[in-house]
């Protein structure tokens, strides 16, 4: 039992960790600039009408 513990624990440390500092937000700029820009020229003709009065 303690065998099968050891090589468990030893084959979890085998497999790669992910990156969550500097390589897990870079997917995410692509779609969160799209959000920005999409929002924005939702928002343009109700900026413009409140900006004309």
């Amino acid at each position: 039992m303690a065998d099968r513990l050891v090589r468990n624990s030893n084959s979890l440390r085998a497999v790669p960790a992910t990156d969550w500092g500097h390589g897990a937000i870079e997917p995410m700029l692509p779609a969160l600039l799209r959000g920005v820009i999409f929002i924005s020229v939702l928002a343009a003709p109700f900026v413009a009408a409140l900006l004309a009065g």
